[in-house]
């Protein structure tokens, strides 16, 4: 860690995105002053960061991370967006005529959509959706088979005929005959004067505020009203003050918040869909709660394993890959790549030799249940399909407390060292890296440091923050992100799309594109008589979207309630520019940039040149 003021502004100046640069200062401001953590400095953090749940955030140079982020752009509505705004005052406990009873209490009813209509039951019965693949869009597309809604997009839903006639009306609480209310959540620590202060910062370093975050995706949203077929529908935003406390729920907590939020959603808005305003993805707490109120979260607890989303069927879903698939590839990139040879990354000049070792390898990870199931997961398969005995692992379990991050990483390091560990697994938040690295520095420790995707660790302006000297020539490992070359293209599809809505192009409009794009492609799939139980259907039959040339990956809901399925392989270089932000070091992929599925990896040493 940088000891002087400038080093660190300098550092913080070097983040490009807006929720990074409040979160590394976040993470400067605890180690020096541990005791003043509760000041809230958390509050305004990007949920992204962790990796239970996920926000905004700008992508690194080379990684254009899907599903991670939120969006930063100009400022300015929409024109003839349908934008309302509510506040929570008197909504908790309350059920409104035609909405949801769901309960604060742990074990309330999910996976039925029994009582969740508003208005009454669904007027008027099923209706039928246009033939896919013929006739002619509403936005003037001529469809054929394999053209999508929007022509350029390869993520898009096949495109079909413009709808006329019955709609169903009020199939669902929030959807009428002409509009599908989603709500934006502000939560309760979102405004006030530590939020203020905040984001003062953050403007001052050069981001932008939330407010113009929100506008333009109430412009990607006009975008797509126009666009995507909603069968005489369109997508109404409201904006909503809560009660639950942002901070809380990205720790896991303050459930009865997220609960009276999610009821006042429900029953007073009469929302059929959820996205959060710092970023549009909602906290673990919030999507359980909406799931017992039936309601429909787009983008919710990003890397739970599948078998949570499961349980919140059909109601929470998200782009980031589940953890059990990142476990399943994790496992086998090092069954098949890492374990059979000795660690040809790791330090010869520390004060024990790891280099050309037999590897072994130690996992830092968060402590929550979610995580830890997948991490059983991983080690599992490790052992019993590619017999890497437990002699070879060791484990450090984490609070996700950016108060404790320092002191955790320091002991995990300590730990770590004296068992001669030679691969260190980071299936950890970006920031924890910063300090696990100045340790390993401090005590001569030079492991090889694996990437397994998640949480930002495999974006550049992280990398770029943590010690050069611990990971340049050492860190390596597997990435779900896409190349931002081929995101940030004007030519390309986020371009296009981006550019019709009056957006600017940058890494974190990208990211919200996507992450629109993945509710407008199941809200037109669900049909005319949309509900979250036919959005379910409809989403598992979708198409692959993306592929090896896509921006963001493949994305298959097949027998999943997350988008992406494959990964890169990627290493660190330190001396190479990166792409985005100009500042030095940079994710460079090999295999061509190949993505790889569970079951494809290939095997012996990956060909890295650090």
């Amino acid at each position: 860690m940088p000891t002087s003021l400038r080093e660190q502004q300098d550092n913080i100046s070097a983040v490009h995105d807006p929720f990074a640069k409040n979160t590394l200062r976040a993470a400067y401001h605890v180690r020096r002053y541990a005791l003043l953590y509760v000041c809230g400095l958390l509050g305004a953090m990007a949920l992204a960061i962790f990796p239970t749940v996920a926000g905004s955030g700008h992508s690194g140079a080379g990684q254009l991370n899907a599903g991670l982020g939120g969006t930063s752009g100009s400022a300015g509505g929409g024109s003839g967006s349908a934008v309302g705004t509510a506040d929570a005052s008197g909504a908790a406990g309350s059920t409104a005529s035609g909405g949801v009873s769901g309960g604060s209490t742990a074990g309330a009813s999910v996976g039925s959509t029994s009582g969740a209509t508003g208005s009454g039951s669904t007027s008027g019965g099923p209706v039928a959706a246009p033939e896919v693949g013929i006739g002619v869009t509403r936005a003037g597309t001529a469809c054929s088979s394999g053209v999508r809604q929007l022509p350029f997009s390869t993520y898009a839903d096949p495109c079909v005929a413009k709808f006329s006639g019955n709609n169903g009306g009020a199939t669902y609480n929030g959807v009428s005959g002409s509009t599908i209310t989603v709500v934006i959540r502000h939560t309760s620590d979102s405004t006030g004067a530590n939020a203020a202060a905040t984001q003062a910062e953050v403007e001052a370093a050069g981001g932008d505020s939330y407010d113009a975050v929100r506008a333009d995706t109430t412009k990607i949203i006009d975008y797509f009203n126009k666009t995507f077929e909603f069968y005489g529908r369109q997508i109404k935003l409201v904006d909503f003050n809560g009660q639950g406390n942002g901070t809380d729920e990205t720790l896991g907590q303050g459930q009865a918040g997220a609960c009276a939020d999610a009821d006042a959603e429900v029953n007073t808005l009469h929302a059929f869909g959820a996205l959060n305003y710092e970023g549009n993805f909602e906290s673990e707490p919030f999507s359980e709660c909406a799931a017992r109120y039936h309601l429909y979260v787009p983008e919710g607890s990003a890397y739970f394993p599948e078998s949570y989303y499961q349980k919140m069927d059909p109601y929470v879903w998200g782009i980031t890959m589940n953890c059990q698939l990142i476990a399943q590839e994790e496992a086998e990139f090092v069954g098949k790549q890492l374990a059979p040879a000795p660690a040809k990354w790791a330090g010869l000049d520390g004060a024990t030799n790891l280099q050309n070792a037999q590897r072994k390898f130690a996992t830092y990870v968060p402590n929550n249940a979610g995580y830890q199931d997948c991490t059983n997961q991983a080690v599992s398969i490790a052992e019993n399909q590619y017999h890497i005995s437990k002699s070879r692992e060791d484990q450090y379990n984490y609070a996700l407390d950016v108060s404790t991050f320092p002191n955790d990483a320091q002991r995990a390091i300590v730990q770590f060292a004296a068992n001669k560990d030679t691969s260190l697994i980071l299936a950890c938040d970006p920031i924890s890296p910063i300090f696990l690295t100045q340790d390993a520095a401090q005590q001569n420790y030079h492991p090889e440091w694996v990437l397994i995707g998640v949480a930002l660790t495999d974006s550049d302006n992280w990398a770029q923050l943590w010690t050069q000297t611990e990971i340049q020539g050492h860190l390596f490992g597997l990435s779900q992100a896409g190349d931002t070359a081929v995101g940030l293209d004007p030519n390309g599809e986020a371009g296009q799309a981006l550019k019709a809505a009056g957006v600017t192009l940058d890494p974190s409009t990208v990211v919200d594109y996507y992450e629109l794009l993945s509710m407008a492609n199941q809200i037109q799939a669900a049909g005319p008589t949309l509900n979250p139980a036919d959005i379910g259907v409809a989403t598992h039959k979708l198409p692959p979207g993306g592929g090896q040339n896509g921006a963001v990956g493949t994305w298959d809901f097949g027998s999943t309630h997350t988008a992406i399925i494959d990964s890169r392989e990627i290493y660190w270089v330190g001396n190479q520019t990166s792409r985005a932000n100009n500042k030095q070091g940079t994710y460079v992929a090999v295999y061509g940039g190949k993505r790889f599925q569970a079951g494809q990896f290939p095997s012996g040493q990956p060909p890295y040149y650090p």
